[in-house]
C-alpha cells in the first residue's frame, strides 16, 4: 500500500499564462522531498490549451496529477474536487499564478504535525507576503506557535485560502468552497465555515510560505491586488449574504468579532467612498443599502469590536449624519507620512542602528491641533464636524502618544519582509502659524544574521520601510536619506533607488550560517 502523502497541493486552472511555470518552478524547489507531495491541476473547462497543458505537466512528474473538468466559472469547484480527489494529510489551495518560497512546506507539515502536542494542527496559516502590498500581513506574522487562539480571529487573518488545511478536518466538518458561476468572496465563506468549528490553528512566521503575486493573469483585482469587487453590481447582494452567514454563528463573542471585521473592512469604507463622475442616483443607492446592512447586521453590541474610527462613523451614520460620517472617514486622508532615515551607524557587534524621523504632511486649512485660547489642545476639525462629533460625545484626541512607527525590511527579490526591533516616539511640534503638529523620531536595530526571527537574512538588497500609525490610520512609505550611495557601514552598504527609496544590501560573502531559530519577534518597543 503506498503510503499517503504529506501535503497535497490543489491549483485550479484557467487560461493559464506563465505564472502556472512559475508555481510550478516553486513546487520543483520544495525542500520537502518530492515523494512526500502531490500536485492536483484541475482546469476549469479553459477555452484555450491550458487542459493540454497541464496534461503534459503531469505527464513528466509521477507525484502530478490533471483533471479537465466541465466550466464552472469560478474557483470553487476545482478547489472542492481537489478536497475529494486529494490523498494528503493536508491540502494547500495554490493559485495558478501564485508561488510557494522553498522551505514553505517542510517547515509547515513540522510545525503542524508538532501543534496540539503531537495530536497536529487543523490549519497552518504561513507567512504570507504580496507583491506590491508591502505591508500584507506583516503585524500577524510575528511568532510562530502550535496554537494561535489568542491571536484575532483565532490566527486565521489575513483571510485568504493560501493555508495548509488538514484534509480530515475538512471532510469531517463538509467545508468546502461555495459553488457559483460567480461568487464573490468565496474564500471568506470558506473561512467562516472552517472558524465555526474551533480549529487549532499553527502560526508559522519564522519561513516564508506563500508569494500572492499580482499580475497581469490575475482576475477579480483592483490596481492594487484588491479583491474587494468595489463598484459591481454584485457587491451589495453578496456583502449581504456574507453577513447574514456571519450572523448565523452560534457563538455571539466569535459572531460579533467577524461582524465587526466585515463591517471595517467592507462596509463602513463604502460610508466615506466619494467617486469622481459618480452620478447622484448611485450615491444615494449605496447609502440605502448601507443604511439596510448597517440595520439588519450590524447591530451596537458589535461596536466594541470594531477600530475607534470605524466605530465613531458607524455612531454619527446611524443618528442620520451621513455627510458627516463620511468626511469623518476622509478626514486625515491627506496628512501622509514621511519617514526619513537620518543615521545608520555600526553597533560594533555585526549589526547596525537606523535613526531617523517621521513627518505627517500638512492639510491645508485643517491643522491637526490647536491651543483654545486657555491653553488646553483640541484636535482642530472642520465645521459642523466638529460640532456633531461633541454631540455624540465623539470628538478625538489631540493626543499622539499612541501614534508609532515600526520599522521593516523587505528583500527586494523575493518581496518578503520582516519588522525590526524598534523603538518610536511622536509628539504634537507648534508650527510657526501656532498651530500643532505631529511628528516623531526611531531607532531599529538592523542584524543581517538574526533579522528574519532570530534567522539571517538572504544576501541582496533589502528595502526600509516605516509603518506608521497616527490617528488609527496606518501608511507604510519607503524610506528617504540624505546618505550617500555606496557607504559601507558595519554589514551592509547602503544604496538609493528612486523607486525604492534606501536600501540595504547584504553581501553574500556576509551571510554567515544560521543560528538556531526563536520563532519568536521581540515585541516592538514603543516610548
Amino acid at each position: 500500500m503506498v503510503e499517503a502523502p504529506a501535503v497535497s497541493v490543489v491549483i485550479p486552472t484557467f487560461r493559464s499564462g506563465p505564472g502556472l511555470d512559475r508555481a510550478i518552478a516553486s513546487l520543483d524547489a520544495q525542500t520537502l522531498p518530492q515523494s512526500e507531495l502531490e500536485v492536483l491541476l484541475l482546469d476549469d473547462g479553459s477555452p484555450d490549451d491550458t487542459a493540454e497543458r497541464i496534461e503534459r505537466i503531469a505527464a513528466g512528474r509521477a507525484n502530478y496529477r490533471a483533471f479537465a473538468l466541465e466550466a464552472s466559472g469560478w474557483p470553487s469547484r476545482p478547489r472542492n474536487i481537489g478536497v475529494r480527489e486529494a490523498r494528503g494529510r493536508y491540502v494547500l489551495f495554490l493559485d495558478h499564478d501564485d508561488e510557494l518560497y522553498p522551505d514553505a512546506l517542510r517547515a509547515a507539515v513540522a510545525l503542524g504535525d508538532a501543534a496540539g502536542d503531537g495530536a497536529g494542527a487543523d490549519v497552518v496559516n504561513g507567512k504570507e507576503v504580496r507583491t506590491q502590498v508591502a505591508r500584507w500581513g506583516l503585524t500577524h506574522y510575528t511568532r510562530d506557535t502550535g496554537d494561535a487562539r489568542d491571536e484575532p480571529l483565532r490566527g486565521l487573518l489575513p483571510m485568504t485560502p493560501h493555508k495548509l488545511y488538514r484534509r480530515s478536518f475538512l471532510l469531517e466538518h463538509d467545508i468546502r468552497f461555495p459553488e457559483a458561476p460567480r461568487h464573490l468572496w468565496e474564500d471568506i465563506f470558506f473561512q467562516v465555515d472552517l472558524i465555526e468549528h474551533r480549529p487549532v490553528v499553527a502560526l508559522l512566521s519564522s519561513t516564508p510560505f506563500y508569494h500572492w503575486r499580482h499580475t497581469g493573469e490575475n482576475s477579480s483585482t483592483t490596481s492594487e491586488g484588491e479583491r474587494d469587487y468595489r463598484g459591481t453590481p454584485d457587491y451589495w447582494p453578496y456583502l449581504e449574504k456574507l453577513l447574514r452567514r456571519i450572523s448565523e454563528v452560534a457563538d455571539p463573542e466569535l459572531r460579533a468579532t467577524l461582524l465587526a471585521h466585515t463591517a471595517h473592512v467592507r462596509l463602513v469604507p463604502e460610508i466615506g467612498h466619494r467617486p469622481t463622475g459618480r452620478a447622484e442616483a448611485e450615491i444615494a443607492r449605496d447609502r440605502t443599502e448601507i443604511a439596510r446592512l448597517v440595520d439588519t447586521f450590524v447591530p451596537g453590541e458589535v461596536d466594541p469590536h470594531l477600530p475607534v474610527r470605524s466605530r465613531t462613523a458607524l455612531a454619527l451614520f446611524r443618528g442620520g449624519d451621513v455627510e458627516a460620517a463620511a468626511d469623518f472617514l476622509r478626514d486625515g486622508i491627506g496628512r501622509r507620512p514621511e519617514f526619513t532615515v537620518v543615521t545608520v551607524e555600526e553597533t560594533g557587534d555585526g549589526a547596525v542602528t537606523l535613526s531617523g524621523t517621521v513627518t505627517w504632511s500638512r492639510v491645508p486649512g485643517h491643522p491637526f491641533a490647536r491651543r483654545t485660547p486657555d491653553g488646553e489642545i483640541v484636535r482642530d476639525l472642520p465645521e459642523p464636524l466638529a460640532g456633531l462629533l461633541a454631540e455624540h460625545g465623539l470628538t478625538p484626541s489631540a493626543d499622539v502618544s499612541a501614534a508609532f512607527v515600526d520599522v521593516a525590511i523587505r528583500h527586494a527579490p523575493t518581496r518578503v519582509n520582516w519588522l525590526l526591533p524598534s523603538t518610536s516616539h511622536v509628539e504634537l511640534v507648534e508650527q510657526g502659524d501656532g498651530t500643532l503638529e505631529p511628528a516623531g523620531r526611531f531607532t531599529a536595530t538592523f542584524d543581517p544574521r538574526t533579522a528574519a526571527m532570530g534567522g539571517p537574512l538572504p544576501p541582496g538588497a533589502h528595502l526600509v520601510l516605516g509603518m506608521c500609525e497616527l490617528d488609527g490610520r496606518t501608511g507604510i512609505k519607503r524610506a528617504f536619506s540624505d546618505l550617500p550611495a555606496g557607504t559601507e557601514v558595519g554589514p551592509v552598504r547602503l544604496d538609493y533607488s528612486a523607486q525604492d527609496g534606501l536600501l540595504l544590501r547584504v553581501p553574500a560573502a556576509e551571510a554567515p550560517a544560521p543560528p538556531p531559530r526563536k520563532g519568536l519577534l521581540g515585541r516592538l518597543r514603543r516610548g
